[in-house]
């Protein structure tokens, strides 16, 4: 099958049934297919969209034994009610294959996982062997938007040492994760290494979106010492997020500016006044003076 797909333009192969409209003009969906061991169904090359709803046969969706897992041009990527799943993927299939399916990634949703924990699990995590392997650069290096719902095994959904790899990240939509404490996670190592009072910096440059949506136990968006270096966001929308309250305070990409004085140029930030009112200040105080003014009331119009 994947030599007599070569040359078509477009192709949408679809294997069992699914809501999930193709986006691209090269696209697979699978839909309600259980046991499946990846080789059974060739994928087409080239592939540009993979969907995949209600398909519980793997805990990893790029595992050794995929056959999507040479799928290097692929952009989009959506993966919806599958409770097998608790990674996107383990470091230990980057170690055994040099074809990484996420270095073309543009967008990447993910909705209902219930068991979903990581997006890139650490192999001690799923009982192989330990290694000190980070994933490899481009993994993600391509990433616009990551969309996570109802995943409620989740609690940190970037890991410091990820960020790296997401210079391109321009959108992260979160809402409805129970268990969900912190969107940018410092491993405690770091935290220790560097000292409690010590800025721990998180790089997004091209950030433009952060939407948190009904996060019940979300209690940062980065780390106590952390603070984001993101000149180009323009919105933060918080809505539901009530043990939220700090606002990580932001400097510039450029020079030394002080964290508690700066505020992204285009950015608004949009909540219910309730919510605004109860932020805690203490360790920056300065930094509501220059947050009030780009803060709207959800109540307000658009």
């Amino acid at each position: 099958m994947q030599q007599s797909k070569k040359n078509l333009i477009k192709y949408h192969l679809q294997v069992g049934s699914s809501f999930m409209l193709a986006t691209r003009d090269k696209a697979v969906t699978i839909g309600g297919v259980q046991n499946w061991e990846g080789e059974l169904i060739m994928h087409p090359i080239e592939i540009q969209e993979l969907n995949i709803l209600k398909c519980d046969y793997s805990r990893n969706l790029f595992d050794d034994n995929s056959s999507f897992k040479s799928a290097i041009d692929l952009r989009v990527c959506r993966v919806w009610e599958c409770e097998g799943i608790e990674c996107v993927v383990s470091l230990s299939s980057f170690a055994s294959s040099s074809a990484h399916p996420f270095q073309s990634l543009e967008v990447l949703d993910l909705g209902v996982l219930p068991n979903l924990s990581a997006l890139i699990m650490k192999d001690a995590e799923i009982g192989s062997a330990t290694t000190s392997t980070l994933a490899p650069s481009t993994t993600f290096s391509h990433l616009k938007k990551i969309y996570v719902g109802r995943c409620s095994s989740m609690k940190t959904l970037l890991p410091h040492w990820l960020l790296p790899n997401l210079q391109n990240l321009e959108k992260i939509q979160v809402e409805d994760c129970s268990q969900l404490v912190e969107i940018l996670g410092a491993e405690t190592s770091e935290v220790e290494e560097k000292g409690s009072d010590a800025l721990i910096k998180f790089h997004l440059p091209k950030l433009r979106e952060l939407e948190l949506w009904v996060l019940p136990n979300l209690k940062s968006i980065c780390s106590k010492s952390g603070v984001m270096v993101c000149d180009s966001l323009q919105l933060i929308h918080i809505t539901s997020c009530d043990k939220l309250k700090r606002i990580p305070p932001s400097v510039p990409l450029v020079g030394n500016g002080q964290p508690f004085a700066y505020a992204p140029p285009s950015l608004t930030i949009r909540s219910w006044k309730d919510w605004w009112e109860s932020l805690e200040w203490d360790d920056h105080p300065n930094f509501k003076n220059v947050l009030q003014p780009l803060w709207k009331d959800k109540r307000r119009i658009w």
